[in-house]
């Protein structure tokens, strides 16, 4: 069993062996949990948004949904949700969309933390490289022709997922660092990250 604290607007990189658990815990309520995954064997096959709306036939992720990877394999299934709202289309927020959005210049972001949480960990992948996210927790609305909407997340303290397995999995899960808009409620905070049998 492992446990940590992912402390807010940073990142860490977790290995989830096949039939093991991963459960992501918002500690203090309205934060979202930035979230990518890749086969630990083969760092080519990577977590695919797209294929996981697909296989689910859905935008929205709920319980007994499949996360699939870019070759549709089957990454891990939804176990628990104490939520039921998570966002699988918006990207992870990257330096350029601070500046672009906001006009700050260095901000945290998940994108620069998922770079180095991985190589923390001692893996080498290429920033470029970085799949789209789920953003667990993150709560998306749509406006009437088809605006996004993002709102405060609807995830109070101690709310959870619980993911299982199914192949050996580098998973790397960031505590939202974005305080300029609705997504953390403009306030980071804490993700609680456990991986056990």
């Amino acid at each position: 069993r492992r446990a940590a604290q992912v402390r807010p607007a940073k990142a860490q990189a977790f290995e989830v062996n096949q039939d093991q658990f991963l459960q992501i815990t918002d500690m203090n309520g309205k934060q979202v949990a930035c979230v990518i995954l890749f086969n630990l064997q083969d760092f080519d096959e990577m977590l695919s948004v797209a294929q996981t709306r697909s296989a689910n036939n859905s935008l929205m992720l709920r319980r007994d949904d499949g996360i699939y990877s870019n070759r549709r394999e089957r990454m891990f299934t939804v176990i628990q949700d104490t939520v039921g709202r998570h966002d699988m289309l918006m990207p992870t927020c990257n330096a350029r969309r601070y500046l672009d959005d906001y006009g700050i210049q260095g901000h945290l972001n998940c994108h620069d933390n998922f770079v180095t949480a991985i190589r923390e960990r001692g893996y080498d992948i290429d920033p470029d490289r970085m799949p789209d996210p789920i953003n667990f927790f993150m709560h998306v609305a749509f406006k009437g022709r088809g605006e996004l909407d993002i709102r405060e997340p609807l995830s109070q303290r101690n709310d959870h997922v619980l993911l299982k397995a199914h192949i050996d999995t580098l998973a790397v899960i960031s505590a939202c660092p974005q305080d300029q808009n609705a997504t953390n409620a403009f306030d980071p905070t804490d993700i609680l990250v456990r991986v056990y049998a």
